[in-house]
């Protein structure tokens, strides 16, 4: 009993000294622009978002459609999307090419970790395709290019149209010889660039709470060695005290 508590206050005197703390992402909830629905905007949707950078790729004409904000309908209506965080979501087509990212001013630092997330659901009237895939990506700027660190892929057979299902992608403790040290970090969403093109049509996503997160002061390895070392002192101290007592009985 002893050294099972021994060995957890060792645990946590060591480990508890990582914590995650947010990295504020503008416009995270895609409240702006404002935007209603009336006569003149039935949809309550603007091909804009502030704050985010937007690249909207269409057929014909609609290029300038593809990505932007929309009102979020009524409680009790059939399309109302039941936990979106607050009155405003964000959509992107399903058509390949369609990017909504954004630069921060923050950097990716040596020995931190960062957690991106964001809900992602799919239209109730132009849903995206159920093997349709839409990426989830930590980025850096590469000679002004993106440059996607890591990614994580959800299908539209996943998400639903009423509700959103959280997605994240963290990328591990950053090292000093990544290229990224020091760079700007980027958040982005965007149809997979693997997915077959839609010809004949297109599908949206609907997205929404964008999050990140960075955890630090993990141990180093070093740190986890005398972790190690000190459990095993503690167990052969244990062992031996259990000998001692023996032979003294």
């Amino acid at each position: 009993m002893l050294r099972s508590r021994s060995v957890s206050l060792i645990l946590l005197a060591f480990c508890g000294v990582a914590s995650a703390d947010p990295i504020a992402i503008p416009n995270f909830s895609f409240e702006l622009p404002p935007v209603e629905r009336n006569e003149e905007n039935p949809f309550g949707a603007l091909p804009f978002i502030d704050d985010w950078d937007e690249t909207a790729i269409g057929l014909g004409d609609e290029s300038d459609q593809n990505t932007g904000v929309f009102l979020n309908t009524d409680v009790g209506e059939p399309d109302h999307i039941t936990n979106a965080h607050l009155d405003r979501l964000a959509f992107v087509s399903s058509l390949i090419g369609n990017t909504v990212r954004q630069t921060l001013a923050e950097t990716y630092e040596v020995g931190k970790r960062y957690t991106f997330t964001i809900a992602i659901g799919k239209s109730t009237a132009f849903p995206a395709g159920g093997t349709e895939q839409l990426e989830v990506a930590l980025y850096y700027l590469n000679g002004g290019i993106d440059d996607i660190i890591i990614s994580r892929f959800v299908s539209g057979s996943q998400v639903g149209t009423t509700t959103l299902l959280d997605v994240s992608v963290t990328l591990p403790y950053v090292n000093s010889s990544d290229p990224w040290v020091g760079e700007p970090i980027g958040v982005l969403v965007r149809p997979a660039l693997s997915d077959p093109d839609d010809e004949d049509g297109e599908g949206f996503w609907n997205v929404d709470h964008a999050r990140l997160e960075e955890l630090v002061g993990i141990p180093a390895a070093s740190t986890w060695g005398l972790l190690v070392l000190s459990i095993m002192i503690l167990t052969m101290g244990t062992l031996a005290l259990g000998r001692r007592e023996a032979i003294a009985a």
